[in-house]
């Protein structure tokens, strides 16, 4: 049996093979539960999540396959072949992974890869959904081979848990699995506080993360740019994050070189320790159409500033009467941007208990 004594083992298949949000949100739980329980982590392609697991010191195994969720190109037969071929190798090479590691759970990260679930049935081990996103109607992609009511209904028969990590992801899947046993669950959140933080604030407000057209970046300079046209007091805004969409990169530097706020707006790519940023910004501000659960709003938590977010997405059960404000409308974030709506003054609160969640998934875990 392959573990370490006294300890639990579970096999965990990723999404993707790259540093994700999901795959950030799994390497959060994978460090809260150590203590008890074993991992190795499958990879459904190389990328840096190999690095970081290596950095960690977690086993990991690289099973090239296909998720089983794009609608498959019924008139590319020879397309169709290679991806059935693709899939089928990968649930062989899973069982013998899975076989050989002995876990007493799987799990799974994401809609995406069912390949992990099919073993776990066939094997008659427990196995756990984790979902991170609200489905296709957002991110692009079909579930179960483009046949959604097939999809959950494996994930009903194949899972003893389906956890969401949001209250609208939960009650989303709730709905659309009814007969599924669906949780909330918020994840833990690191935050190293002895990392050298520069002291003094560089400007007013801060968008930090992913640069890509989902996030939201165009809708708040659009809302400063109005500001400016009124002449009022127009805020200093740094945008600052990994960027793979340099036309969208280039659309909001051009956007900002038209209305002319490259006084006021700077844009600065690339991968940045949150401890050393955060702290250097009056506010945050989280414009997403849609955030699952919005890490970086708890990152504003620990470093004690406060949040400014999108109540159309931007995981706005996270806020409350202590550590930010919720907008509805362009108009409303004008007001919040230029001074007119006050943000709360009163000692910041974290909307929820890390250790409390932990526990609530050890006892969910042991049950099953």
């Amino acid at each position: 049996m392959n573990r370490l004594p006294g300890k639990r083992k579970i096999v965990w298949l990723a999404h993707e093979g790259n540093l994700s949000g999901a795959n950030i949100a799994m390497l959060e739980y994978v460090d809260a539960l150590r203590p008890e329980y074993d991992f190795h982590i499958i990879l459904p392609h190389g990328g840096t999540m190999e690095n970081e697991l290596m950095q960690k010191q977690i086993s990991c195994t690289v099973i090239h396959q296909y998720g089983w969720t794009a609608t498959p190109p019924w008139w590319n037969l020879m397309k169709w072949i290679r991806i059935s071929f693709r899939s089928l190798m990968a649930v062989a090479a899973t069982r013998r992974l899975i076989q050989k590691e002995n876990p007493d759970i799987v799990f799974t990260n994401t809609l995406i890869p069912f390949v992990a679930a099919f073993v776990a049935h066939r094997l008659h081990l427990p196995h756990v959904w984790w979902i991170h996103e609200f489905g296709e109607e957002h991110f692009g992609f079909k579930i179960g081979w483009g046949n959604q009511q097939w999809g959950f209904r494996r994930m009903q028969q194949w899972s003893k848990l389906i956890i969401g990590n949001s209250e609208a992801v939960a009650k989303h899947f709730s709905k659309l699995i009814p007969g599924a046993n669906v949780r909330r669950l918020y994840q833990p959140v690191s935050w190293n506080a002895t990392s050298v933080i520069v002291p003094g604030k560089v400007a007013n407000f801060l968008m930090f993360g992913l640069i890509t057209p989902s996030k939201g970046h165009l809708e708040v300079l659009q809302a400063i740019v109005a500001i400016k046209e009124k002449q009022q007091a127009v805020p200093n805004l740094h945008i600052k994050g990994p960027c793979e969409n340099n036309t969208y990169l280039n659309e909001l530097i051009q956007f900002i070189s038209r209305h002319q706020l490259e006084g006021q707006v700077a844009i600065e790519t690339g991968f940045f320790k949150k401890e050393e940023v955060m702290p250097m910004y009056g506010a945050l501000i989280v414009a997403s159409g849609f955030e699952a659960f919005g890490r970086v709003i708890v990152e504003a938590n620990k470093a004690g500033i406060r949040v400014i977010v999108k109540n159309s997405g931007g995981m706005p059960e996270l806020i409350n009467e202590t550590n930010g404000i919720v907008y509805n409308d362009v108009e409303e974030l004008m007001d919040i941007l230029s001074g007119k709506k006050s943000l709360p003054n009163t000692v910041i609160r974290q909307q929820y208990n890390e250790a409390d969640e932990i526990q609530q998934l050890k006892t969910w875990l042991t049950a099953i």
